[in-house]
């Protein structure tokens, strides 16, 4: 089928011409912002930052597009840091939502922890910053061995921590730390949690880019105040739970499970109705790697092997040891996909490296697509949001491969929606892939 898509200035010809010729129906979903920058100015999106991360308001179009209601199971099987099931709860929508990285899947349940009382969450948090400020102004003289011995606190095990954080910043992060594992009230430490989470790496002596993190340099004068950022981000929270409770009644409750979607059907254990998702991108662009100092200061990792061991098994992870498996292996397509991840056998001339990562996310997500069927109903309808990528010169269509491999597993790709050009870049694009059993 033929499509008009030249009214969509930012497209180029050759992308045009490409559309038209795969016979989808492709349209130009006008929204307001797709990225993670609507989600820092929207409450409890605001918590934890995630550049990555699509905005609410798509989530929101796809809610409306499918017509989800409270009879309706809607799962994210990768998650990140919860921007799906936020929406899904606020609208009273049943969810449940998968993430492999144990920090962006407590992320997720902590920014979901609604139900604390607007009192308790006011008289915590001012009896938590009393102390936090005693703490701090108490050891301020004091050497940070002096108070991880003190307190019997550990300084996070990640490679060069002291790159990652000044001496004197992390001290103050260690007790803050301190003081949230004394807390009593679960709720409260939960949303404390999350915004240790954040607060660690806002502190840390990096600064962020779209979509990576880089060092500062040595000569950075940028002051850090690590009780004003908590103080600042509490207030936030307070703000924003107290809208959420006025705006919102009736919300739903849900699960986040910890896991590979990859496997989507060793995790779930009822039907779902519908997929708002959005995988990993084939950019090389590691979850692993860009949360790893957060994994380390909340003791979720302790280990190195942990952080290079979960991005080899994460779709699209090439950091560390995933690095070097990839350079010396020779991955081949997933039986009968070959015809539809030939284009790609062309890298193998320029980066074997390039080649198997490639070929490997595209074959993850054919599996995950085979072990779907496995917990869908009939009227499934799913919406896959993905980027298209450029390896070694080479073009990566994400979005029609994709939907040749739903084809190919008896799917019908209802529809392609065209939602933003990304970086600039001639001919990468992100798109949404909507499909139906």
């Amino acid at each position: 089928m033929k499509n008009d898509l030249k009214q969509i200035d930012f497209l180029s010809e050759d992308y045009i011409t490409r559309l038209n010729n795969v016979g989808y129906v492709v349209e130009f979903a006008d929204i307001d912002g797709v990225t993670y920058l609507n989600g820092t100015e929207s409450p409890i999106h605001n918590w934890f930052r995630l550049t990555p991360s699509y905005s609410p308001e798509l989530v929101n179009f796809f809610i409306d597009i499918f017509k989800c209601n409270s009879n309706t199971l809607v799962c994210d099987p990768f998650l990140g840091k919860g921007t799906t099931a936020i929406e899904l709860k606020k609208r009273g929508i049943p969810y449940v939502g998968i993430e492999i990285n144990p920090l962006l899947k407590e992320a997720s349940e902590c920014c979901l922890m609604w139900d604390i009382s607007l009192s308790e969450l006011c008289s915590n948090s001012i009896l938590y910053l009393n102390k936090l400020r005693a703490l701090i102004l108490g050891h301020k003289k004091d050497s940070l061995e002096l108070v991880v011995t003190k307190y019997n606190i550990s300084i996070p095990s990640i490679y060069n921590v002291y790159r990652w954080w000044r001496k004197s910043v992390l001290k103050e992060l260690l007790l803050a730390k301190y003081l949230f594992t004394k807390l009593e009230d679960k709720r409260f430490q939960k949303i404390l949690w999350v915004i240790l989470a954040d607060v660690s790496l806002s502190c840390a002596n990096i600064h962020r880019n779209h979509p990576t993190i880089t060092f500062d340099d040595d000569n950075n004068n940028r002051v850090i105040d690590v009780f004003a950022t908590i103080e600042v981000k509490l207030q936030t929270a307070y703000n924003d739970v107290e809208h959420i409770k006025k705006e919102y009644q009736n919300t739903s409750e849900g699960d986040i499970i910890c896991g590979d979607s990859v496997f989507i059907d060793s995790y779930l254990h009822q039907k779902i109705n519908t997929i708002i998702t959005s995988p990993p991108y084939p950019n090389r662009f590691s979850y692993v790697h860009q949360t790893r100092p957060q994994l380390f200061f909340l003791d979720l990792f302790n280990n190195p092997i942990q952080s290079s061991d979960l991005d080899l098994q994460s779709i699209g992870g090439t950091w560390g040891v995933a690095t070097s498996i990839l350079e010396r292996d020779h991955i081949m397509p997933n039986k009968g996909t070959e015809r539809i991840l030939k284009d790609i056998e062309q890298l193998r001339t320029r980066s074997n490296l390039m080649c198997n990562y490639a070929l490997k996310y595209f074959n993850m997500l054919d599996t995950h697509i085979v072990n779907l069927k496995n917990v869908i109903v009939p009227g499934f309808r799913g919406a896959y949001v993905v980027g298209n990528s450029r390896l070694k010169g080479v073009e990566i269509y994400t979005d029609t491969i994709l939907a040749r491999l739903f084809e190919l597993h008896d799917f019908t790709v209802d529809k392609i929606y065209i939602l933003r050009k990304r970086g600039g870049r001639k001919e990468l694009y992100e798109t949404a892939i909507c499909v139906s059993n």
